[in-house]
């Protein structure tokens, strides 16, 4: 077939565009932390930014900027020093011109800034902690994207925040012997470089503890016996080949578990939790207590680590578009099915499907076919409608073309944005003939009637 050199250099534009726009921003610098006082010195340069003409530089309210420097190490002016607004915990800039008007955000700056924050120990705590507090405890800091200890993109036009980079990063601790940052493997060091090539969200974990190391997957700062953790561990590498043997993929990121005391008064026996993928925090939690009688985890926590290990494959790469949330959290969901059917069994599975179908009464979502933007897909749409729909598609097709689905929107992913079209299309590719995926998506994703149509086929498949 002839190919027309427009079209040829319009098909290449395209891919270095796309490639472009899946480009991960790249964070390099130091961070000096003394434990004792809570003083943070952070100096970074940004580059491979893609191209905003709307957006905000997030930092910490807690953060005072020294400058702003573009890539030639020249000052740059900047608005949000004074009359800043806030988005979240965070204070927003904007680079600004001659005119003080904000500019487009360059492919690469710098910024460097100090900051201070309270330091809790003992019985003088905080009224609240949650994942976006920058928690000095007396032992350790923790500081997770979500704080924007580091500095974090906003993207207004799409409404998204920009945080997970790949890294080069120098950390320094006083009065400290252990430093962690999220996809490195933690270093007993007072100061310590980490280099990433995969972009992460940056949690930090910083201070006086140790670990426990099983492969490449760790267990930070946990009071628990080598016995125990080698039988998480085994646990968790379960989870794992689960995973990598249903979709014929490896499975490449390594595990953090980490332990944390709050900074919050809590309830006795109570505990909390969070996770920047691949690692999961919490406080209050006996780690002996993730281990039953027969060396095994409870039920719920196979389904559990089943999602979040299923980032690995459903992560920052199918995180753009409208249908993003749909993408990322209920496939992730959709895997931790086969996990606990796999390795807890059918009738567990089969009590969470119906669990999972009795809290769609009397609640109502937009068709997927007609989702016009991300926040069209709520909480309960992306872990629980949109997750029993592609159990439906597997109770009609069977897992194994489920599998190749997943494995072909995986592959489409690497340099496009998903649709519901590059479904169409990873059905096809599986055998399965273009009348009964058409009259499956009819049924459960175009109808007004969908949510009913898939809580029918869920009950009827699975009571």
């Amino acid at each position: 077939m002839k190919l027309y050199r427009g079209i040829a250099f319009t098909t290449a534009f395209l891919f270095v565009l796309l490639n472009s726009l899946l480009a991960q921003p790249h964070l390099k610098g130091h961070v000096e932390i003394e434990m004792k006082t809570g003083l943070i010195n952070c100096s970074f340069s940004l580059s491979n930014v893609p191209a905003l003409e709307k957006y905000s530089i997030l930092l910490n309210k807690g953060m005072n900027v020294k400058y702003f420097k573009d890539k030639a190490g020249k000052l740059m002016d900047y608005a949000g020093h004074h009359g800043g607004k806030t988005n979240g915990e965070a204070i927003a800039y904007a680079l600004t011109d001659a005119a003080n008007d904000t500019m487009a955000l360059p492919s690469a700056f710098s910024v460097e800034y100090k900051g201070a924050f309270p330091v809790y120990a003992d019985n003088d705590l905080n009224v609240f902690d949650y994942k976006g507090i920058i928690a000095f405890n007396g032992q350790t800091v923790r500081a997770t994207e979500q704080t924007k200890w580091y500095p974090v993109i906003y993207d207004a036009a799409n409404d998204r925040l920009l945080h997970d980079y790949t890294y080069d990063l120098t950390v320094s601790i006083k009065d400290g012997s252990s430093i962690f940052i999220n996809g490195s493997a933690p270093q007993k060091k007072q100061k310590a470089r980490f280099t990433s090539t995969k972009a992460y969200p940056l949690l930090l974990f910083a201070g006086n503890y140790n670990f426990l190391r099983n492969g490449g997957d760790y267990i930070l700062n946990a009071d628990i016996s080598q016995k125990t953790a080698e039988k998480i561990f085994n646990n968790i590498e379960s989870i794992k080949d689960v995973l990598a043997a249903n979709l014929q993929l490896a499975f490449t990121d390594n595990i953090y578990l980490i332990s944390h005391k709050p900074v919050n008064m809590r309830p006795k026996g109570s505990s909390w939790g969070f996770n920047t993928y691949p690692s999961f925090a919490f406080t209050g939690l006996n780690f002996e207590d993730l281990i039953t009688k027969e060396d095994k985890f409870p039920d719920h926590i196979y389904k559990y680590y089943g999602h979040e290990f299923g980032h690995n494959y459903f992560g920052n790469n199918v995180l753009s578009g409208k249908l993003s949330w749909f993408w990322l959290e209920s496939f992730a969901e959709y895997l931790s099915y086969n996990v606990a059917e796999d390795i807890v069994g059918q009738d567990y599975l089969k009590q969470t499907l119906i669990k999972q179908a009795k809290q769609l009464e009397g609640k109502s979502f937009t068709p997927l076919s007609e989702v016009k933007q991300r926040e069209d897909i709520d909480n309960t749409y992306r872990y629980v409608l949109a997750p029993l729909m592609l159990k439906c598609f597997e109770d009609a097709f069977g897992r194994e073309k489920m599998n190749g689905v997943i494995k072909s929107l995986l592959h489409a992913a690497k340099t496009e944005t998903l649709t519901l079209e590059h479904w169409k299309q990873a059905a096809l590719q599986q055998g399965i003939p273009e009348k009964d995926f058409r009259a499956f998506e009819k049924e459960f994703v175009e109808s007004k009637d969908f949510k009913q149509n898939i809580v029918d086929a869920i009950v009827k498949k699975h009571s």
